[in-house]
């Protein structure tokens, strides 16, 4: 891997509002290397972009969908000039809770256990636990990215809750400057919550809503929906001229002392304070029946303001006309934290205007990116997770946008996800043990014990994080303490993902000599070292064999079997907890059975007939979006496909979101048949 290119990020406008132990102060980014790994392209898109090309100046324009961190995904806009007019993020709201998604199998709704789903467990999507501090300085460097690629007219709309949204709003007023704050948007999610009996329910979220400059867009919008607007038209709109059309009056008196505006308009004398409109517009509102006038010359003319003109009332800064997405809805998708296609579409038409360019930088099942689409607008959207990034990428092709997936190759291979991967890093340390049990501060992670009583301490960064000099302090002051134990501490273990370049093992020890309060010796471990030495066990892919057999002037692409070690561990996990819970017998008839062929183990099938490569010989998947078969929770794959050609790859996606391609250089071939 290159060494990745370093920009400064602009620091941020004030001083430091919010100080904290730990307190960190970002100053660069690294942009690492990146590929186009796919390419979405629906029919006639080509003269789409030709036919954009006379009103939009982003007609070239490639919407991004970013498999990456958000800070890199800044790295990489900034390494490439762009900058973008709009941005919605729905981050991770320190709710202490982990955020998984039921695995189905895919076996057209029948499953061999009675009164069950075909649900074999769940998959954690991304963890949402954290120190407030580790917290704090995660999102203030990303927020510190995200505003050096905002265009100057730029805004950003921030979505979080109770839980760390008043932290939260101290850090975005060091950031943007507490001039540029907008809007504090309270949006009701729900009618009611049940909740513990000595508190009030909690019903909403908090959107905050910034400004780059005081030259950003808004678009006033309007709306009929909400109850209170429903009750003012009833009780308004109550006067008919017997064509039909309800209307109601509205006075013309200016609220100003206007002398110019002071005239007499057809026998009728002007309020004290003049007319509210000039006599030209008011003789064209006379000649289009706009007018009511009194039965005198001293009453008062009001304007008609009809119900199929009204535009509703004017969007405050309460918004509790869009509910969450009801689970029956279309646009429902098995993902937890999943936003209505209303609020993006209420804040993506309020703070842009068509054409420009939407991002959102944690980008989940891809909400953003979809409404963005609809609306006219080009999109950016990243999210480190892969099961978002497949999530997003079926959305968007279903709703026939054109992108690109973009992979950021930062140089650390992952299992599966983050949190998972967090999750399965403490598993891979031989001896390892919690910090309860070793009796640890909450600083530490867990250890190992080693012999006559001692103990190693593991601290593991994250993989959110960078270890920086900084931060090598802070736990370094950590370390000293355990020079007290009495001899029990034999070493300390730091894990990394990733790291400044400077950082060294020899570095660390010259800080400890240079320091002199510790003695104690200080491992520093490789992440991606450590996930090397159980790739074997943790990556080992999935397998499937093919057939391929020419049918006339097609050929027939057939799935004959399918085996993933994983699913296969999933399964085996899922049935000895049915027996454990039983407590008696089972026969294998009761348990959860994988087929012969495997089929209910895939979620999704695609071909790529156009073996496109980049520049570097890096292969560009191009999906025939004709030929892509997906199952839903109650459905399955048809297994058998028919290609115009023999030369293809086949991608096949688990229902746990791990994927395979296979060359059709490699598939079983027999005779094939004329």
């Amino acid at each position: 891997m290159k060494k990745p290119t370093s920009y400064n990020i602009t620091p941020a406008k004030g001083q430091a509002l919010l100080n904290f132990r730990g307190r960190l102060m970002p100053d660069k980014i690294d942009a690492f290397e990146t590929q186009v790994v796919e390419e979405i392209r629906q029919n006639g898109w080509q003269q789409k972009i030709e036919t954009e090309k006379q009103t939009d100046p982003h007609a070239d324009f490639r919407n991004l969908l970013i498999h990456g961190d958000c800070l890199s995904a800044c790295a990489y806009l900034k390494s490439q000039n762009m900058k973008v007019d709009l941005v919605y993020i729905d981050p991770p709201f320190a709710s202490g809770a982990n955020y998984a998604k039921k695995i189905y199998l895919r076996n057209g709704g029948k499953t061999s256990i009675e009164n069950e789903d075909n649900s074999i467990g769940e998959e954690v999507m991304y963890g949402d636990i954290w120190q407030k501090e580790d917290y704090l300085n995660w999102l203030y460097e990303r927020l510190l990215a995200i505003r050096d690629v905002m265009s100057g007219t730029a805004s950003i709309y921030m979505h979080l809750d109770w839980h760390i949204g008043h932290y939260v709003k101290i850090l975005i007023d060091e950031i943007f400057g507490e001039e540029n704050f907008v809007n504090e948007i309270v949006w009701q999610r729900k009618q009611a919550q049940a909740w513990a009996s000595n508190q009030f329910g909690i019903t909403n979220d908090t959107i905050f809503f910034y400004s780059k400059s005081d030259e950003h867009i808004f678009n006033p919008t309007y709306s009929k929906d909400d109850e209170a607007t429903q009750k003012y038209i009833k009780e308004r709109f109550v006067f008919d001229d017997g064509d039909g059309r309800k209307y109601m009056k509205s006075p013309l008196v200016n609220p100003l002392d206007r002398p110019n505006l002071r005239y007499e308009f057809h026998g009728v004398k002007p309020p004290t304070t003049g007319w509210l409109y000039s006599k030209e517009r008011m003789e064209k509102m006379y000649k289009n029946n706009e007018l009511v006038f009194p039965k005198n010359g001293n009453g008062r003319i009001y304007r008609k303001i009809f119900a199929d003109d009204y535009k509703g009332q004017m969007i405050q800064n309460i918004w509790t006309d869009i509910p969450i997405v009801n689970p029956m809805a279309k646009e429902r998708l098995d993902y937890n934290t999943q936003k209505p296609e209303a609020l993006l579409e209420r804040i993506i038409k309020s703070s842009s205007n068509e054409c420009m360019i939407v991002a959102d930088f944690f980008g989940g099942s891809g909400t953003t990116a979809k409404v963005a689409n609809d609306l006219n607008r080009k999109f950016i959207v990243c999210d480190i997770g892969i099961n978002a990034i497949q999530i997003s990428r079926d959305r968007l092709s279903e709703s026939e946008a054109n992108f690109d997936i973009l992979k950021i190759n930062d140089g650390l291979r992952l299992f599966r996800n983050p949190a998972q991967t967090t999750a399965k890093i403490f598993s891979l340390i031989d001896g390892f043990k919690n910090c309860a049990e070793l009796e640890l501060g909450e600083f530490w992670d867990g250890g190992i014990v080693g012999k006559k009583g001692t103990y190693v301490p593991i601290k593991f960064i994250g993989i959110d994080k960078k270890l920086t000099k900084e931060l090598v302090d802070v736990i370094l002051e950590e370390i000293y303490p355990l020079e007290d134990t009495g001899g029990e501490t034999e070493a300390v273990k730091l894990i990394y993902a990733h790291k400044e370049l400077e950082i060294s093992q020899d570095y660390i020890n010259k800080e400890i000599r240079r320091v002199g309060k510790s003695n104690i010796t200080v491992q520093l471990i490789s992440l991606d070292e450590l996930l090397d030495q159980k790739a074997d066990v943790l990556f080992a892919p999935d397998n499937a064999d093919l057939e391929v057999t020419k049918e006339g002037d097609r050929y027939k692409v057939e799935i004959k079997h399918f085996f993933s070690s994983y699913l296969k561990n999933k399964i085996d996990e899922f049935n000895a907890k049915k027996v454990s819970k039983i407590k008696q017998e089972t026969s294998d008839e009761d348990l959860m059975q994988i087929s012969e062929t495997g089929l209910e183990l895939i979620e999704a099938v695609q071909f790529d007939t156009t073996l496109k490569k980049d520049k570097n010989g890096n292969d560009i998947w191009a999906s025939n979006l004709s030929l892509e078969d997906k199952a839903g929770v109650k459905e399955k794959i048809k297994g058998v496909y028919y290609l115009p050609t023999d030369k293809f790859k086949l991608k096949i996606r688990n229902i746990a979101g791990d994927e395979i391609i296979v060359d059709s250089k490699n598939c079983s071939c027999p005779q094939l048949v004329n």
